[in-house]
């Protein structure tokens, strides 16, 4: 069975284990071994980001500590997928060149997993 690492990234818990049970129901779909890993400051992201070997990061942009780009920034320096997660993704052109795809608060769930999909290149 394949395997895929996803960290996550937001300051708030509910948001993190909403996308966690999203992701476990997708894995299921896909017979495709999903790990989650999470951080809630922009400053445990970089540090996880720099110890472990991650397919793809899900960021929120605004972070209390500091903003998603840094992450991505990160995150692509290890050729690691990057999705960003907002809820205003109108700005999107503005970030393009550092997010691989965006992702929609509220989650829909219908959206959120075609852009899982594109992000895991599945």
């Amino acid at each position: 069975m394949a395997e895929k690492n996803i960290l996550i990234v937001d300051d708030i818990s509910f948001i993190i284990d909403f996308e966690k049970e999203m992701l476990h129901s997708l894995s299921k779909d896909l017979s495709l071994k999903i790990e989650v890993d999470s951080a809630y400051t922009l400053e445990e992201a970089l540090q996880k980001i720099s110890q472990n070997n991650y397919d793809a990061v899900i960021t929120d942009i605004n972070l209390p500590d500091g903003s998603g780009i840094t992450i991505a920034k990160k995150a692509k320096e290890k050729n690691i997928r990057v999705a960003a997660f907002t809820i205003n993704p109108y700005k999107k052109e503005e970030h393009d060149p550092f997010f691989d795809a965006f992702l929609q608060k509220p989650i829909m769930s219908a959206s959120y997993v075609k852009n899982i999909r594109h992000l895991l290149n599945l």
